[in-house]
């Protein structure tokens, strides 16, 4: 690759925003940042023109559906849509058919799903099953960035855990080979309580969905988790799509008292609430499930503050025949958002803190959707404009609205819940390692995104 540089860009950092030069060498890495001018520079030389240049974003929490649900989703299609959408590392969760729960299908995926047809680079969470526990000893801790595990999904299914004395075996073993815990923190136990009471009401709108998640599912899972990870010095919690203040209550606390926890926020949690349900229904299907509007303030508030480790897209397609059906009973929970996070995430902060803020704003995305990940996760080289580091970033529009349009998206499901809506901060250019992936539109490098293994 020939060097190249990034001219005349506002160049965000978590620190601050600066007007600068970025220069890129042959191995696609950062070479320079300054602020002189880049007069006599020998390679190509890229214009942004006072754009503000955002570090390459980080999705902790991808679906990309491959093996088994290619319908929804590919690698191809989704790392596109995520290329588009800014970010330029992914790691990949384990919900495929069958489901990555064994050291031969994790390699499966990183030998031949992701090899050069990835547009960006790209990690691995294994998952977990009951009948499969001895897995977890088997795969190499530098293998994947973390094991996943849900305490909520269907009680007779070896892929949930609803029960403490398994959870406290996996925790056991993780604890034992230092592998990070990621959990869809749900309880089973109320869920199927609620589940069954609100069956009897007859009822089957969309709106129903967050009276059966209620608050007391989510807090009292996640303070379960939090009970039970104590227990073993040294290890590392980290609670997925967390959507109430009571849940990072609970993580600030268990931080005090000297645990190491770590609080994902996704971003539609920032985007809708259960006032939502009448223009969207089942496109905002999610789980946990979308909050009122005074939660969702409080979450925006903790955004606005640094009081979370994370913001992620939960990128999680599904068909739009499924989605857009009435009945809550039988749509799928997830929505597709890699491509539109980052402008929703730009547009909602001005719109809740003022134009004034911009900065601020573009610089805690910087802070919990670039640098927060790449430490937690251990993604060297990434996470920050940074001389050494990968050359990751993208250039944003924040001067004009993008009306986000069907044809728009590169998503293999085809569809947004943010179909129609205007956002602020639509990346015009992505950079992967230096090497300009999406342009203005159009993906134009070929697949070449790396396992970032440790």
């Amino acid at each position: 690759m020939k060097k190249r540089l990034v001219k005349n860009a506002r160049i965000v950092t978590p620190e601050k925003v600066f007007l600068g030069n970025v220069v890129i060498d042959e191995k696609g890495k950062i070479e320079k940042i300054t602020q002189e001018k880049a007069a006599g520079f020998k390679g190509e030389v890229i214009d942004a023109k006072g754009r503000y240049l955002m570090p390459g974003l980080v999705e902790v929490h991808g679906h990309l559906r491959e093996p088994g649900f290619e319908d929804r989703e590919d690698v191809p299609h989704g790392t596109s849509a995520a290329a588009a959408g800014g970010f330029t590392s992914i790691l990949d969760m384990p919900n495929t058919k069958p489901p990555t729960v064994t050291v031969s299908l994790l390699k499966d995926k990183i030998n031949k799903i992701y090899p050069k047809r990835s547009f960006i680079d790209y990690a691995f969470f294994m998952g977990v099953s009951s009948d499969k526990l001895d897995e977890l000893k088997k795969v190499s801790a530098k293998d994947i960035v973390g094991v996943k595990v849900f305490m909520a999904g269907h009680e007779t299914v070896p892929t949930t855990i609803p029960d403490d004395l398994t959870l406290n075996k996996v925790m056991d073993i993780c604890s034992k080979r230092k592998i990070l815990l990621a959990v869809h923190a749900e309880d089973q136990w109320l869920i199927n309580y609620y589940n069954r009471e609100f069956k009897k009401t007859g009822r089957s709108d969309a709106a129903l969905w967050s009276e059966i998640r209620p608050t007391t599912v989510v807090a009292s899972a996640a303070a379960r988790a939090i009970a039970l990870a104590s227990g073993y010095k040294g290890f590392r919690l980290y609670i997925l799509h967390m959507s109430t203040p009571e849940e990072f209550a609970l993580v600030a606390a268990a931080k005090t008292r000297g645990q190491t926890v770590y609080g994902e926020l996704v971003g539609y949690q920032l985007s809708f609430n259960t006032d939502d349900y009448k223009k969207y229904g089942n496109k905002i299907k999610v789980a946990p499930a979308v909050r009122s509007p005074e939660n969702q303030q409080a979450v925006w508030q903790l955004f606005h503050d640094g009081r979370i480790d994370v913001l992620c897209s939960e990128h999680t397609p599904h068909p739009r025949e499924t989605k857009s059906q009435p009945d809550v009973w039988k749509a799928q929970s997830g929505t597709p958002d890699i491509q539109e996070a980052m402008p929703a995430a730009i547009t909602g902060w001005l719109k809740k803190f003022g134009k004034n803020t911009l900065e601020e704003g573009l610089r805690r995305i910087a802070i919990h959707s670039s640098k927060r990940p790449a430490e937690i996760f251990n993604l060297k080289g990434k996470g920050e404009i940074r001389v050494g580091n990968d050359a990751d970033f993208s250039i944003i529009d924040t001067k004009n609205h993008w009306t986000v349009k069907k044809e728009d998206l590169f998503s293999k499901c085809g569809w947004s819940a943010f179909e129609g809506m205007k956002l602020l901060g639509r990346p015009i250019m992505t950079f992967v390692r230096g090497e300009l992936v999406y342009n203005n539109g159009k993906i134009v490098s070929r697949a070449n995104g790396k396992w970032i293994n440790h």
